[in-house]
């Protein structure tokens, strides 16, 4: 189950980059137009050094920003902005989200008039993942911390109840099993014919 989602996670992410596909918020190719030209051309974005036209796991620190000046107000630890909105996702963290001055100083960029209560996820309730593990990971898990195994024969068969069970052993003979095989069957054959043979004569 597992690796079936993973696999189907992994080829719609390869498709996309192959593909080329322009996200729809342009934050793998900035597109333009020259005056003298009816086409559209495209340019790839760099995060640090890293070209989206080369792979698509670009990836950069995310940051918020003053709108109108460009200035810097916060970096935000463990979340990273990247080529495809999905790929920068499967790369961050939620270190941030387990840390209540992380969120109390996101909660002025929030678009919400009223201050919204908030608390820290707790790092105690953590059992495989720590709080910096990437959602890449969680999602390779299927976000599930544990599989709790619990078999229950006779509620299946209390709910199903069953009128016959049949199973079928599907076995490959080996060398040693066919030699004795034949063996046997030559043997039973000559003592039958030194049985019969006689009383014919």
């Amino acid at each position: 189950m597992i690796s079936e989602f993973t696999l189907s996670l992994s080829t719609i992410r390869k498709t996309t980059q192959s593909n080329a596909l322009v996200s729809v918020r342009l934050t793998n190719y900035a597109l333009y137009q020259l005056s003298s030209s009816i086409y559209t051309f495209t340019n790839p974005s760099f995060y640090d050094n890293c070209s989206c036209g080369s792979t698509a796991t670009c990836k950069s620190q995310s940051r918020i920003l003053d709108y109108d000046s460009g200035a810097l107000y916060l970096y935000v630890p463990g979340i990273y902005i990247g080529c495809y909105i999905i790929e920068s996702l499967l790369q961050s963290d939620l270190r941030c989200f387990y840390n209540q001055s992380c969120i109390d100083e996101l909660q002025p960029f929030l678009a919400s008039s009223t201050r919204m209560n908030v608390s820290a996820f707790d790092k105690s309730l953590l059992v495989q993942f720590v709080e910096n593990s990437t959602i890449q990971e969680m999602m390779d898990e299927l976000m599930i911390e544990t599989w709790n195994s619990s078999i229950m024969y006779d509620s299946y068969y209390d709910e199903c109840q069953p009128s016959q069970c049949i199973y079928t052993v599907e076995t490959k003979n080996g060398a040693i099993y066919i030699i004795t095989t034949l063996i046997g069957l030559v043997g039973g054959l000559i003592t039958a014919l030194k049985l019969i043979v006689p009383r014919l004569v």
